[in-house]
């Protein structure tokens, strides 16, 4: 099951990084190898302090003796200590060096698939990319594949490492004392099944609550510290906190129970120690009765053993229980990966051989839009709109303001029809072209907590930022008298979470971001919809200033904004119903005159 996980995982995600996991588990081999040869060479050093005469009829020592001409046991015994001590050491920083490759290889992984996810965020058609919620995306790019890396993946190879080492100091002890090493291996497969076939399930469950309970937590802390002021203002300042402490209460008892089951391997794996050295001790005694070194050495060698296998075998442990929960992340991800058909995904190529200029008229000929195939949001679309035009697109919640709006954009694909500039139709190659000369000021303003020059040139590079035009733009949305109040001017941060600004204020630089890039076409989608009328009226009277340079197109509930429109498109669901000025549409539709008189416009 891991297996068929990992498997999977490298399918998807393991572009040119097959031979770096098999350099990996090579790395791991040598890791193990010089366990093997550091816990061996115990034995002989140990045996030639206790009683040196016992190797006087060693092979291998006369031939030392013949290489090196050193006939002194005690010497003999110092340089293969001193030899021991700097394997060890060796050893010891070939695995902080195997560590920091393993880390760097990991993350650079991680970053590798977050990069693969962002990409299609930004590059895909929008209409794909809003079928999930901008939480959800924040979770797969940030969250979940640190997720599945910590949790999966490195456990994984930390799983290989330490069942290598496992292995390697079982093979050498069952060299020397067979009955030993079977010892050993009987410890090892008794606390693995222990461990596994009770605290990984009990972990495993303890862990996915323990999730619910984080998120649970997230999300009502979010909730109340970004609503204060309503929180307040229902006087719910006992429920809340109550509800957060009785979450928190929840969240901390699972913590607990997760950090007492995970407590508890290490202390099982103990009792088999002792068990199993008292086990090998009087068997290595009853076989070495006569001859005390080789029992001195030989249990020194066992002991050294089986402590280098217990830590280990924890190691073993925790990254089985990490694993059983990562494989959790890796569906999800793969899931996700596999909505977003990721694999056959290839950005949209831009015709960069086009310089759109409008110079006559925007034309939609029988243009219909669909996010789904049971209904059509926009039928037979038909409207022409021509340079220097303020177009007013009016009608109730859902007749397809915003999304016929989108559909100019290109923002949305049309179903079927054609959208055409100065008699050139448009497609999704060259409609990035076309954006370049339309502003866009939405009715969800994004405030950044930079300097007004860094929102008002916002995707633009810092250094090739036109100061100039940023304070024109700041000028031509009337903002350039609150920018004053601030020292620093274009250089000021004066959005702080978007606290100290008026709503007013943020269309404003909304304006002012979409003036900065010179748009031949502003689109302001529902822009004054939650202005009061003051702000509204003075945002109008910005409009009709800018109208006679710029070709306005314009979604409003409020229909006063449009009264200065020279042209009104009136939908009713997704159909366009008449277009004409605001008196011909009031004297044809009674519907019409029925939203006039609802919104208080003589």
């Amino acid at each position: 099951m891991y297996l068929e996980n990992f498997r999977r995982f490298i399918k998807y995600f393991g572009d040119g990084r097959k031979l770096k996991l098999a350099g990996f588990m090579m790395l791991s081999f040598a890791a193990g190898c010089l366990e093997f040869l550091g816990i061996a060479l115990i034995y002989p050093f140990i045996i030639m302090i206790i009683n040196p005469e016992t190797v006087f009829s060693n092979e291998l020592y006369r031939r030392w003796i013949e290489f090196s001409g050193i006939g002194n046991p005690a010497v003999t015994a110092l340089i293969l200590g001193a030899f021991a001590l700097l394997l060890f050491i060796f050893k010891n920083l070939y695995m902080i060096f195997y560590m920091y490759l393993q880390s760097y290889f990991i993350n650079n992984w991680k970053q590798s698939i977050t990069n693969k996810f962002m990409k299609y965020y930004l590059f895909a058609p929008y209409g794909d990319i809003i079928k999930s919620s901008s939480a959800d995306k924040l979770y797969i790019v940030n969250n979940l594949p640190a997720q599945v890396m910590n949790s999966f993946l490195m456990r994984f190879l930390n799983l290989i490492t330490n069942s290598i080492i496992v292995f390697m100091v079982i093979v050498l002890i069952m060299i020397k004392f067979p009955i030993a090493g079977l010892i050993t291996l009987g410890f090892v497969l008794v606390s693995m099944l222990m461990q596994n076939r009770y605290f990984k399930n009990k972990t495993q469950q303890i862990t996915l609550f323990l999730n619910q309970k984080i998120k649970a937590f997230n999300s009502i802390t979010c909730e109340y510290l970004g609503n204060l002021k309503e929180v307040k203002m229902l006087n719910g300042e006992s429920v809340f906190y109550s509800n957060y402490v009785k979450c928190g209460a929840q969240m901390i008892n699972y913590t607990s129970r997760y950090e007492f089951f995970n407590s508890i391997p290490p202390y099982i794996v103990e009792i088999l120690i002792v068990a199993s050295l008292l086990l090998m001790g009087a068997f290595i005694a009853a076989c070495s009765l006569r001859n005390h070194s080789v029992m001195v050495a030989s249990f020194a060698l066992v002991v050294a053993a089986i402590f280098r296998i217990a830590p280990a075998l924890n190691r073993i442990q925790t990254s089985i229980i990490n694993i059983s929960v990562g494989r959790t992340f890796v569906k999800a991800l793969i899931k996700e990966y596999e909505s977003c058909n990721i694999a056959n995904f290839v950005p949209v190529e831009t015709d960069n051989s086009t310089n759109f200029t409008l110079r006559d008229k925007i034309e939609l000929k029988n243009v219909c839009f669909s996010y789904n195939e049971y209904k059509l949001v926009l039928q037979n679309i038909n409207l022409e709109i021509r340079k220097g035009d303020f177009v007013g697109i009016i009608g109730l919640s859902g007749a397809g303001k915003s999304t016929l709006a989108d559909v100019i954009t290109g923002m949305l694909e049309a179903s079927s029809g054609e959208i055409l500039i100065d008699g050139t139709k448009l497609t999704q190659k060259t409609f990035p072209q076309f954006r370049k000369i339309i502003g866009y000021v939405p009715q969800e303003i994004n405030v950044l907590e930079k300097s007004f020059r860094e929102n008002v040139a916002w995707g633009i590079p810092p250094h090739e930022i036109d100061d100039n035009l940023v304070v024109e733009s700041l000028m031509k949305a009337r903002l350039n008298d609150f920018m004053k109040d601030f020292k620093d001017g274009i250089y000021s941060v004066p959005f702080i979470d978007s606290k100290g600004i008026s709503q007013g204020q943020k269309q404003r630089l909304a304006i002012a971001r979409a003036l900065y890039r010179k748009p031949e076409i502003i689109i302001f989608d529902e822009a004054t919809s939650s202005l009061d009328v003051q702000v509204e009226h003075e945002i109008t009277d910005m409009l009709n200033t800018l109208k006679k340079s710029t070709t306005i197109i314009a979604i409003a509930h409020r229909l006063s904004t449009l009264k200065s429109c020279n042209k009104l498109v009136y939908l009713k669901d997704g159909k366009i119903i008449d277009i004409g000025t605001f008196e011909e549409l009031g004297t044809r539709h009674p519907d019409f005159e029925n939203l006039v008189k609802l919104s208080s416009i003589n």
